[in-house]
C-alpha cells in the first residue's frame, strides 16, 4: 500500500512537472510570437495603429512617428482623432459609435484616401485601411496608414506635364494648319510664275535658264511634299484609328501602288499575308514608305525587296529587307529623326520625314521599329504591330 501511494505521488509529480513544462513552452512560444509580431510592426514602412472601441490608441509603430510626428508615448492612450483634421476629427467618435451600434461600415474593410494631421498642425494626403480584429471577447480596430504626399506630388506633376504636352500638341496642330494652308499659297504662286515664264520665254530662253527654272519648280514640289509630310506627322494619333481589318495581301497590294519602282526592281511578298487580317491604315503608308525608301536608295536602279511577316502571338512582326548599299551602324538612330537624310536631296529626292512617320505610327500603337544593316549588306527594317491595339485616346 505504501509503495502504491509513493508511486501515485511520483506519477502526480511527473504529471505536474509535465503540465508546468508544457505551459512554460506554450508561454515561451507565445512570447516569441509576440516579439516577432512587435518587431514586424516596428520595422514595417507603413504606419500601424491599433485602437479600442472608444477610439483610444493602444499601439503605434515607429513608422507612425515619422508620418505624424508624435512619439509613441505622446500617442498611446490618446484618441485617434488626434491624427485627423476636421471634418473627420469631429465626426470620428460618432462614426465609431454608430458602427458598434448598427454594424454599418464606411471605411472598415475598404482602403481609401483621407487627410492626416501632423503634430505641427499641417495636413497631408493619407491612404488608410481599417480592419476589425476580435481577440477573445474584445473588439479592436487595426489601421494601416501610408503618407502619399510624394505620390500626389508626382501625380500633380504628371497632370501638369500632360497639360503642357496637350498645349504643345495644339500648337503643333496650329503650325500644321498654317504650313498646309498659308505656306502653300506663295508656293503655288512661285510654281505658276515659273511655269508661265517657261512657256512665254520658251523661244528665247537658253539652256541654263531653262534648267534653273526646272530646278526652281522641283524645289517647290519638294517643299510641297515636305508640308504634306509635316501635316501627316502632326496628325498621327489624332484621329480614331479603330477600323475593320482587311486581308494583309490587300494592304500590301495597295501599298505597292504608291511605290514608283523601276522595272529592274523585284519586290517579293510573303504568301503568309494572304492568311492574316490587319488594319488598312496606317499600315499601307508604313509599307509604302519602307519599300519606297529601299527603291530610292538603290545605287544601281535594280535590286530585290522582301516583305515578310512572323506571328509572335500578341504581335505581328513585319520585315522590309533590301539588298541595297546598307547603312552604317552609327547612322541607325539618326535616320529616324525628322528631316534627316544620308544623301543630299539633289541625289535622293525626299523630305527626310518618311522614317520619322513610320516610327511615330508604330510607337503610337505600342509597337517597335528597328534596323539591321551594315554597309554593303543591305538593310532590314523590322517593326511589330499588336494584334489588339491599345486605346490611345484613353491613354492620352
Amino acid at each position: 500500500m505504501t509503495l502504491t501511494n509513493r508511486g501515485l505521488t511520483i506519477l502526480a509529480l511527473w504529471l505536474l512537472a509535465f503540465i508546468v513544462f508544457r505551459q512554460k513552452t506554450i508561454q515561451a512560444a507565445q512570447e516569441q510570437q509576440q516579439s516577432e509580431l512587435s518587431a514586424i510592426q516596428e520595422k514595417t514602412v507603413d504606419g500601424m495603429i491599433t485602437i479600442d472601441t472608444s477610439g483610444n490608441i493602444l499601439s503605434y509603430n515607429r513608422a507612425c512617428k515619422h508620418i505624424f510626428g508624435y512619439s509613441t508615448e505622446e500617442a498611446v492612450g490618446q484618441n485617434v482623432k488626434l491624427l485627423m483634421p476636421d471634418p473627420d476629427h469631429s465626426a470620428h467618435d460618432s462614426y465609431l459609435h454608430n458602427y458598434l451600434r448598427t454594424g454599418q461600415k464606411m471605411i472598415i474593410g475598404v482602403g481609401r484616401e483621407v487627410r492626416g494631421r501632423r503634430k505641427d498642425g499641417s495636413t497631408f494626403p493619407l491612404h488608410l485601411s481599417v480592419s476589425e480584429v476580435r481577440v477573445g471577447g474584445t473588439v479592436l480596430f487595426s489601421g494601416i496608414v501610408r503618407d502619399i504626399s510624394e505620390q500626389k506630388r508626382a501625380e500633380k506633376e504628371r497632370e501638369a506635364f500632360i497639360e503642357e504636352l496637350s498645349r504643345s500638341n495644339r500648337d503643333l496642330d496650329g503650325f500644321a494648319y498654317v504650313a498646309s494652308h498659308d505656306l502653300r499659297a506663295p508656293l503655288r504662286v512661285i510654281d505658276n510664275t515659273a511655269s508661265w515664264l517657261e512657256e512665254d520665254l520658251a523661244k528665247v530662253m537658253d539652256e541654263d535658264s531653262r534648267e534653273n527654272l526646272q530646278l526652281l519648280r522641283s524645289r517647290v514640289r519638294r517643299m510641297d511634299r515636305l508640308l504634306d509630310d509635316l501635316l501627316e506627322y502632326s496628325r498621327i494619333g489624332r484621329a480614331d484609328s479603330t477600323q475593320q481589318p482587311v486581308p494583309g495581301s490587300k494592304v500590301i497590294q495597295d501599298a505597292l501602288m504608291l511605290v514608283n519602282a523601276p522595272a529592274g526592281f523585284k519586290i517579293r511578298i510573303d504568301p503568309a499575308f494572304q492568311n492574316i487580317e490587319i488594319p488598312k491604315m496606317p499600315l499601307i503608308q508604313i509599307f509604302a514608305n519602307l519599300v519606297s525608301n529601299a527603291v530610292k536608295h538603290s545605287e544601281t536602279g535594280t535590286g530585290t525587296v522582301d516583305v515578310t511577316l512572323e506571328d509572335q502571338d500578341s504581335h505581328w512582326a513585319f520585315s522590309v529587307a533590301d539588298d541595297g548599299p546598307g547603312i552604317a551602324p552609327k547612322y541607325h538612330d539618326q535616320i529616324f529623326k525628322m528631316f534627316q537624310t544620308l544623301k543630299s536631296r539633289d541625289q535622293v529626292e525626299g523630305s527626310g520625314m518618311g522614317l520619322s512617320i513610320v516610327q511615330k505610327h508604330v510607337q503610337h500603337v505600342g509597337g517597335t521599329v528597328t534596323l539591321r544593316s551594315t554597309p554593303g549588306e543591305g538593310s532590314d527594317f523590322r517593326f511589330t504591330w499588336p494584334k489588339q491595339q491599345r486605346n490611345a485616346k484613353d491613354e492620352d
